[in-house]
């Protein structure tokens, strides 16, 4: 019975040891991975979200503690971001392109090819910079728990289009078309550079070894900054032909939408 009370005597001082190191650190830093699920609130009743996408994040993040229960979260994460659209005007949605690159209302000429998009998947690349707060509570034994609230701010690094859809290569609508697919299309200036979102996060940390700890987290972001912007005409790129829109002429316009996410992250911190 002795051996039994020292034993749990023992491995209570030997944990609480380790949870004292990590808390006595003013700085954490190591690797994150996270995956997560992207909700567009569209600003167009011209396209539509088309489901929910996805979010693969991988990067390092840094916590630096002000006192043992409140610090700061930054670093720098990567963002593969997939976000999936439909057009949902009463007349077709169609663009110009040349090789990969969907062209702006500028550049149309009459050796351009034709494509009817009727659905849509975008894939970004961001570099992303939390600037979180974390408010901690003390270690209970070698576990403590979290909650962060702070900004998600993101820089667009790159973006690819895959359209499904009918393609009039020759140019003209009058010609019949053939079903088809558009991949790795590029359009210049449709992403805005800079994605902001406000996020509200809890988790929990475990000290399993001196002082590296295990967390694991789950968030809700809220977009505050468009992901679209395209303001000027002769910028856009989607367009209804006056061919079957009823005007007679195309009538161009862009996609508008903000970003909300849930993330499940997890991290190493050293």
């Amino acid at each position: 019975m002795k051996k039994l009370i020292y034993s749990i005597i023992g491995l209570f001082i030997f944990t609480t040891s380790f949870a004292q190191e990590a808390a006595d650190k003013k700085v954490q830093a190591g690797l994150v991975t996270g995956v997560g699920m992207n909700f567009q609130k569209m600003g167009t009743k011209l396209m539509g979200s088309n489901g929910v996408g996805s979010d693969l994040t991988i990067g390092a993040n840094v916590n630096f503690s002000f006192t043992e229960t409140i610090g700061l979260c930054t670093g720098a994460e990567f963002d593969f971001n997939t976000v999936k659209y439909k057009p949902l005007t009463a007349s077709a949605t169609y663009y110009d392109y040349n090789d990969t690159e969907i062209l702006q209302n500028e550049d149309q000429g009459a050796t351009n090819s034709v494509f009817q998009m009727t659905e849509r998947k975008q894939k970004s690349v961001y570099l992303t910079v939390p600037t979180m707060l974390l408010f901690r509570t003390n270690f209970i034994g070698y576990m403590r728990y979290f909650g962060k609230f702070g900004l998600r701010n993101s820089f667009l690094l790159s973006s690819k289009i895959n359209d499904t859809g009918v393609d009039f290569a020759s140019g003209s609508l009058l010609d019949p078309g053939v079903s088809g697919t558009n991949e790795n299309m590029r359009a210049s200036g449709d992403m805005f550079f800079f994605k902001s979102t406000v996020g509200l996060v809890g988790g929990a940390e475990w000290n399993f070894s001196g002082s590296t700890c295990l967390m694991a987290e789950i968030g809700y972001y809220y977009g505050i900054t468009p992901l679209h912007l395209t303001k000027k005409e002769e910028n856009m790129t989607l367009y209804t032909s006056g061919a079957n829109n009823g005007t007679g002429n195309d009538v161009y316009y862009s996609n508008k939408a903000t970003q909300s996410q849930i993330m499940l992250k997890v991290s190493i911190l050293f």
